[in-house]
């Protein structure tokens, strides 16, 4: 299984020489395994993804943890839905089905020159089972619910190779009931090999964002350890967050790690990252 990170930004795209490093776009990436094309998320990462697999006419299975604007607002620069006869399927869980064409309905006029109607893909929306859970040949893939504003799904794949697990836009501790409580996620995450979580705001910010469905980066570094998962990526980036601070971020999470004798690696997602997976071990770019 190989997984490619395209757009690890969260809220907003930004570019400016303080965020060349992590990068600046919105949520996108790229799981490729056996003989499958699963994206997640359509942010602006989603435009380059286009590029890099323009000439792969594998059908594209499209999974959206939710629909808000930073994880939508790619796909209208996202070659492959001009492509005749190319199938996209749209996936997702948790939310009102009419949602699903959200992708779609926000190429219209004045917003937008080529209308969702009018792209020459075939692009369908195709269902989840009754619990949320898809299989894809031999690709397994389930769902848990996001504690975020209008619901969304996290997803796990779990193949011959090993495990991965994406779950963005999720508060582990909202401040009202949460969806998903702390011991279901610790659950629906044990022991995966490769987890990309949200991990968006420090504790200090916490007073003025709890509430927004976005996790600490303490509470994320946690819920790792209590899971056993293998690796963490620390996913959907502040947009003001520049790349020193994201270093030294990453200081005070390689120093948690040893202090307290956790078994996982942790790491920032970066764009253009690629993480392979084989027999249940993960490697970064080779």
């Amino acid at each position: 299984m190989k997984v490619t990170l395209y757009g690890v930004r969260g809220s907003i795209p930004t570019s400016s020489r303080d965020t060349v490093k992590y990068g600046g776009q919105t949520a996108c990436l790229l799981v490729e395994v056996d003989d499958k094309l699963l994206v997640f998320d359509a942010g602006t990462g989603i435009r380059q993804l286009g590029n890099d697999i323009i000439a792969d006419d594998r059908d594209i299975h499209l999974f959206f943890s939710h629909y808000h604007w930073d994880h939508i607002q790619g796909f209208p620069f996202f070659k492959p839905a001009y492509q005749c006869g190319r199938n996209i399927h749209l996936r997702s869980a948790y939310l009102p089905k009419e949602n699903a064409k959200a992708v779609l309905d926000q190429m219209v006029n004045p917003h937008f020159p080529v209308p969702g109607d009018k792209i020459q893909a075939k692009v369908r929306v195709m269902p989840m089972d009754s619990a949320g859970n898809l299989q894809l040949g031999k690709v397994k893939i389930t769902t848990c619910a996001l504690n975020h504003p209008g619901g969304g799904a996290a997803y796990k794949v779990e193949t011959e190779q090993g495990s991965f697990a994406y779950v963005t836009d999720n508060e582990l501790s909202p401040p009202n009931e949460p969806t998903t409580s702390w011991t279901q996620w610790v659950d629906f995450l044990q022991g995966v090999d490769l987890l990309v979580h949200d991990a968006m705001y420090l504790d200090e910010e916490q007073k003025s964002t709890h509430g927004w469905g976005h996790s600490l980066i303490s509470q994320a570094m946690k819920l790792a350890k209590d899971a056993k998962v293998a690796n963490l990526v620390l996913f959907h980036h502040d947009p003001d967050r520049t790349d020193e601070q994201l270093e030294g971020i990453l200081e005070d999470c390689e120093k948690w790690v040893n202090d307290n004798d956790v078994a996982y690696t942790v790491r920032l997602a970066k764009e253009t990252d690629v993480y392979h997976i084989l027999n249940s071990t993960v490697n970064l770019n080779y």
